[in-house]
């Protein structure tokens, strides 16, 4: 019934659009690109520069796994050059406004299945067998690893070419692919001090697989089983987790600053010695003027978390 409810929503917003302004709206060339994350938006900004006007729907601080569109946000989606998803399940909330979109001829590109996507990372626990974990779902957050941001930066420039061609969106795509680049081989460097015995992470929930896979660390455990950061933990699994944490002498766990962190601050304080819990940008970009107000910003910032958590000098 939502699904239905949606549809029709849509229709009518359609039909409103085509009886009154959108005829007018793009008088002016105006080129038109709408991003659903914060994340996104960032992305999108730095290859567009002046040159298209950017929406994005989700505000900061928003989890992506529950965010609704208005029906002002819905409209912009139709009318958009070229609309900018994460996909891979990420914005379930958004996934009947995407799909009227698409059959209605809007340009929706979905980034992480062209990004060579991978399965969640599997978490390591010695004692027990967590179906949960590395159960062949592809992870949606590819933007926690530089390089691939980076091809999808390339990739994004050549989406827009096809949108509006009109338009050399290579050059500043490769300015950015530069910067990105010198964040990979300057977070290499920050972690390099780590020792392998100190690369081992324990998270609020499986958001972070693409960072642990490109700079070698091992994920222990998390505190919300799965990938699904909506999901409930028992109390079994967090007494379970706490042995983890014992077990392997994890000194940190990291939250998210799109979710409160009061089951990880419960564990930590079950843990017979201190145990930090450190704070990480995952699913969206800090507030205007903070250390993570945009990708690069927030990435640099994680790693330097990171590193100061697990003793690196």
């Amino acid at each position: 019934m939502r699904r239905v409810a949606m549809v029709v929503v849509i229709t009518g917003l359609v039909a409103v659009m085509l009886a009154g302004c959108s005829s007018d709206d793009r008088a002016d060339g105006t080129v038109s690109v709408v991003a659903t994350t914060t994340i996104l938006g960032d992305l999108v900004h730095n290859v567009v520069g002046e040159s298209a006007e950017v929406e994005v729907l989700m505000p900061v601080g928003v989890n992506p796994h529950d965010f609704q569109a208005s029906a002002q946000q819905v409209a912009a989606v139709q009318r958009a050059d070229l609309v900018v998803a994460n996909g891979l399940g990420l914005e379930a909330g958004l996934h009947d406004v995407l799909e009227a979109a698409t059959a209605d001829g809007v340009r929706v590109w979905e980034v992480a299945p062209d990004i060579e996507p991978r399965p969640f990372v599997e978490v390591v626990d010695d004692e027990e067998d967590h179906d949960d974990y590395g159960d062949g779902d592809l992870d949606p957050h590819f933007w926690l690893d530089p390089t691939r941001v980076a091809l999808a930066t390339d990739l994004l420039a050549t989406k827009l070419g096809e949108a509006v061609p009109d338009v050399d969106w290579s050059v500043r795509a490769d300015v950015y692919t530069a910067e990105l680049d010198s964040l990979d081989i300057r977070s290499t460097e920050r972690l390099a001090f780590l020792a392998q015995g100190d690369r081992k992470l324990v998270t609020n929930h499986l958001s972070i697989g693409y960072f642990s896979d490109r700079y070698g660390f091992e994920m222990i455990g998390t505190v919300i089983p799965g990938g699904e950061s909506l999901a409930n933990p028992s109390s079994a699994e967090l007494a379970s987790l706490v042995e983890v944490i014992e077990r392997e002498q994890v000194s940190a766990i990291f939250t998210e600053t799109i979710e409160p962190d009061t089951l990880a601050q419960a564990v930590a304080a079950e843990v017979g010695y201190e145990v930090k819990v450190v704070e990480l940008y995952t699913g969206s970009l800090g507030e205007p003027g903070s250390d993570g107000d945009t990708l690069i910003k927030m990435l640099d910032t994680n790693v330097g978390r990171i590193a100061e958590a697990l003793g690196a000098p």
